[in-house]
């Protein structure tokens, strides 16, 4: 189905994607911006579809999963801002108490850094669309690139920590329909970061050989 008819069916889901925008488009942010929450919430669709899951938690839980990136005074990460600021949306568009449990699971637990791990097939969903939002292929390396030097100034030997950083036992997948779409550039972008990783080293090391202070980039 086409993201328009899930917000035609759904009168809380149409206000809450419409107040959602809005506060989006008015912050101004570079890279998670409201470009990235349309391209999620379309995978959100591909993958939440062929799974079987709820649409609206799902829907719900993309639409504010990087919420928490407009109120960086409210945590010290976007899953704890987003968790704190998310019912205020929820509630204002008219979802049930229950249906903003869900939802927070989903923001607290949508990648691999996320504060805790995916329990619900809606979180799941939503775990595997930041996966494949960041961490497969060219072009989601290109995107962790983009956000990590432009908006919190990384080196790229800093960078080095985030192609493989994840809490706890958490998988690369956690859908059939997530693997499916996924795999592949997975292990293009594992590549990626090993032999990037081995070239930065010997890099340094043979610079080192004739300047011993020099630390790297």
């Amino acid at each position: 189905m086409r993201l328009d008819h899930y917000l035609s069916r759904c009168a809380e889901l149409r206000a809450l994607y419409e107040l959602v925008e809005r506060d989006f488009s008015s912050k101004g942010l570079v890279h998670h911006n409201w470009n990235h929450v349309l391209r999620d919430l379309a995978r959100g669709i591909m993958i939440g579809e062929a799974e079987g899951a709820d649409m609206k938690i799902v829907l719900a839980g993309i639409l504010l999963h990087d919420i928490g990136r407009l109120y960086p005074e409210a945590g010290e990460n976007h899953y704890t801002a987003g968790a704190k600021v998310a019912p205020k949306y929820l509630t204002k568009t008219s979802f049930t108490k229950a249906e903003i449990k869900e939802v927070i699971h989903c923001i607290r637990s949508h990648g691999p850094r996320g504060l805790e791990e995916p329990r619900t097939l809606e979180a799941k969903v939503c775990y595997d669309v930041d996966v494949l939002s960041c961490s497969c292929g060219n072009v989601g390396i290109a995107r962790v690139f983009h956000y990590f030097i432009t908006e919190e100034k990384f080196t790229i030997k800093q960078m080095m920590e985030i192609g493989s950083g994840r809490k706890g036992p958490r998988k690369n997948f956690y859908t059939k329909t997530g693997r499916k779409l996924g795999r592949k550039g997975y292990l293009k972008a594992t590549k990626f970061w090993r032999e990037l990783r081995e070239e930065l080293k010997e890099e340094e090391q043979s610079l080192k050989k004739i300047i011993p202070r020099y630390e790297g980039d």
